[in-house]
């Protein structure tokens, strides 16, 4: 017997993590390093080290979701595989109950939500805060180096109503090129021959202090249509000052947001009485959505013995696709309750449950109709 739980044990659980890496590596990382790259592209004055401490605070974030569908892949493909080759009857026949044959599922089912109760709990939320501490940390040096917030020979879009385009060399911004918007129109166009900057995030209303240098100008004319009229203005020198209060906001304090707390912390915010019902919602919703998710091995698992056997396929494509098709489900009403969680009198804290509740009743139903053959 020690043998054949050892064998399940196995096949569950390499498969299992083979899984989270496939997923994590492919799905996840692909798009960090993506993005990362991109704008390592633009701003290469970025350090590495930052880059890399930011992918390995992504990773613990992507754990919560690549665990439970790994988990399920697995076992949908092992179950499926064991009954396509005869072992699962095998196993019958030598008398062995269905639920006997599963306690090695139910075990590393266990440790799969130990894992998850533990990544939801403690290792997100220290990482969201991480994640943020380090947003602070590029805010600062971008006080230190203005010249970071621009990408090399690429148009800056980040800038509310400005696009902006200059080839970044010895502390300068030259060839700059500015277009300032306004519903979608250009309502003035510079060009400069260089550009100094400066900024200034410390004020009410924070800075982008930009000092040109052999500056030409197209404004509107007397229409005030620059698509019909416009003005030239040549001067040897202009000062533009751009707002970046949108750029400044994240440096705000965001260690309050639901996401971001600790459970302590968490558990505090829901019995904290001052609070409006609708942000103790959020909390309360929260707060079950971390324990909820953490359960999601347990009932994939139930769901996916059954559903494995049944299918009696080798196919791993088959496998992948059941598992997704069951996954995004799951998640989608996962999410649909999320979306409601400062909605108090739907009782989103509850919402979050329903499909745990509805997948583990079809589980149980299957499995007990499947343990009776």
């Amino acid at each position: 017997m020690r043998l054949l739980d050892r064998y399940i044990a196995k096949q569950i659980l390499v498969s299992s993590l083979f899984a989270v890496a496939v997923i994590i590596v492919i799905l996840v990382l692909g798009n960090v390093f993506k993005e990362i790259l991109r704008e390592l592209a633009k701003r290469p004055d970025l350090s590495i080290l930052f880059v890399l401490k930011f992918i390995v605070l992504v990773i613990p974030i992507s754990l919560s979701l690549a665990i439970p569908f790994s988990f399920l892949t697995s076992i949908l493909l092992t179950f499926g595989r064991l009954s396509a080759d005869s072992e699962f009857v095998s196993m019958r026949m030598a008398g062995l109950s269905l639920w006997r044959i599963c306690l090695p599922v139910a075990v590393v089912a266990m440790f799969f939500t130990a894992i998850c109760a533990w990544v939801n709990l403690s290792v997100t939320p220290a990482a969201k805060n991480e994640m943020e501490g380090m947003k602070d940390s590029l805010i600062n040096l971008v006080k230190r180096e203005p010249m970071l917030l621009f990408p090399d020979q690429s148009v800056m879009t980040e800038l509310p109503d400005h696009l902006i385009y200059a080839r970044k060399e010895d502390g300068v911004l030259r060839g700059f090129q500015m277009i300032k918007m306004k519903d979608n129109l250009p309502q003035v166009i510079a060009i400069a021959k260089e550009a100094r900057v400066t900024v200034d995030l410390e004020s009410a209303s924070p800075e982008l202090l930009v000092v040109m240098e052999d500056v030409n100008l197209l404004v509107p004319g007397q229409s005030g249509d620059m698509l019909q009229v416009t003005q030239p203005i040549f001067m040897e020198e202009a000062t533009a000052a751009v707002s970046i209060a949108s750029f400044a906001s994240r440096n705000e304090d965001v260690s309050d947001q639901p996401e971001n707390l600790g459970l302590r912390p968490l558990f505090a915010k829901v019995a904290d009485e001052s609070l409006t019902p609708e942000d103790r919602a959020m909390y309360r919703t929260q707060l079950s959505m971390r324990f909820a998710f953490s359960v999601s091995c347990l009932t994939f698992g139930l769901i996916g013995v059954p559903l494995g056997i049944t299918a009696q396929r080798r196919e791993s494509t088959a496998g992948f696709v059941l598992s997704m098709v069951i996954a995004v489900t799951y998640y989608v009403m996962l999410t649909a309750a999320q979306i409601m969680q400062s909605n108090e009198k739907v009782y989103p804290h509850l919402l979050v449950w329903v499909p745990n509740i509805l997948f583990l009743s079809i589980g149980v139903a299957m499995f007990a109709k499947l343990a009776k053959r």
